[in-house]
């Protein structure tokens, strides 16, 4: 059985604000601009030929981390990385709120023109309307 990880300590310069980062082998984006390279196939190995920029799309907070994920720009490969205490918390904050706002306002296009389908109903083709609630039946044994 092969390892999936291999701890590589290698210290470089941020492709996208130019930070000086020391690594430590676990460091996979620069704790600036939270950015990163895809170079990578799966963590330290280095065998990915792509070497795009990785950009930081979502924040996660769990109970005793928060993960960070990055799209390439290039092929989109995503990858999920936890962040590290050095990196710039404002930042992070700026990503989940990006991301918060992408949700709730999505892009342009991203969604059908209002109005209803096809069908003529706002529920979908085909349907009367909303279904009413079915009545309830009397317990046994309650004298009804």
């Amino acid at each position: 059985m092969s390892r999936r990880f291999t701890r590589t300590t290698e210290d470089f310069d941020c492709l996208v604000c130019g930070t000086a980062v020391r690594g430590d082998g676990y460091t996979n984006h620069c704790p600036a601009c939270l950015c990163s390279r895809h170079v990578d196939v799966h963590p330290g190995d280095r065998a990915a030929a792509c070497g795009g920029v990785m950009r930081p799309v979502a924040v996660e907070a769990r109970t005793h981390d928060v993960i960070l994920t990055h799209a390439c720009e290039r092929c989109g490969h995503r990858r999920r990385n936890r962040t590290a205490p050095a990196d710039d918390r404002d930042a992070l904050l700026a990503v989940a709120a990006a991301a918060a706002t992408a949700a709730v306002f999505p892009a342009e296009g991203a969604f059908p023109a209002a109005g209803p389908p096809a069908g003529g109903s706002p529920i979908g083709p085909g349907s009367a309307g909303p279904r009413p609630r079915p009545r309830r039946r009397a317990r046994a044994g309650r004298g009804r």
